[in-house]
């Protein structure tokens, strides 16, 4: 009796020991199942706002073909359940063109050149103020963009500069900062420029003279899925002139439902 009451307890301790080793095993399994589909489910939404990024500048640059480019803002479907949606400030929108800066005119005391641009069709953008700095004791005296002075007055660096509200249009156009007028020489002065927006929004601060290599734009993708409150949110950075993004990175993640 016993020899098989110890057979007994020991056929229960392997049962047990079975089941606590099926239970884990069935546990891990079902761990690894879920992890995999939480990083094919992170890989789709990044991958999806990816595409919305390469959507963006694919259509900028087609259109930049026959005319000025520009993309639309707004959602995109993908199929019935996968979409993007395109977004961004004004200042993420505000183009300037800095490859033909010089400085001239009576005195070279206008900086001269720049042009600027919307990056959409979808909304106007409305320019609030403009922050010009440069490095000597010179003094801002005028601004006039596509032919109407926006600013008359007599400021020193840095001069955050109350213009009169310029609105580019959702057409897509080209206009002309005609000159950034000081009351003295500004050769070999560095110059730099911040638009203020009407929303608030501000731009990076922009190198204006001497000439560089800049005609971006900035845009941001958010994915999204039908029923799904699940959504990843890239942001990136264009440079029109060199063909170029760059910079890339995610800015937003809701990954729990």
């Amino acid at each position: 009796m016993n020899k098989k009451g110890i057979v007994l307890v020991a056929a229960v301790i392997l049962i047990i020991f079975a089941a606590v080793v099926t239970f884990s095993i069935t546990t891990f399994i079902i761990q690894r199942l879920s992890q995999e589909q939480d990083n094919q489910a992170r890989a789709k939404y990044i991958y999806l706002a990816k595409a919305g990024i390469h959507n963006a500048i694919y259509f900028f640059r087609l259109h930049d073909i026959a005319g000025n480019g520009y993309f639309s803002l707004g959602q995109t479907n993908i199929d019935a359940n996968n979409f993007f949606v395109l977004s961004a400030t004004a200042a993420d929108l505000l183009m300037l063109n800095t490859s033909h800066s010089s400085v001239g005119n009576q005195g070279n005391r206008d900086l001269l050149g720049l042009t600027i641009q919307n990056a959409t069709n979808t909304k106007a953008i409305t320019i609030d103020r403009m922050i010009v700095t440069w490095n000597n004791n010179r003094k801002l005296k005028q601004i006039r963009i596509n032919n109407s002075d926006v600013f008359n007055g007599n400021l020193k660096s840095p001069a955050n500069v109350n213009i009169t509200n310029f609105t580019l249009n959702k057409l897509p156009k080209i206009y002309n900062i005609e000159y950034i007028r000081f009351n003295n020489d500004m050769r070999g002065v560095k110059i730099s420029v911040q638009f203020v927006m009407s929303d608030g929004s501000i731009t990076r601060n922009f190198g204006v003279f001497p000439a560089s290599s800049t005609y971006s734009f900035t845009i941001k993708s958010t994915s999204k899925i039908v029923n799904s409150d699940i959504y990843r949110t890239i942001q990136a950075d264009y440079n029109t002139l060199t063909g170029r993004i760059t910079d890339c990175r995610e800015i937003n993640t809701q990954i729990t439902p």
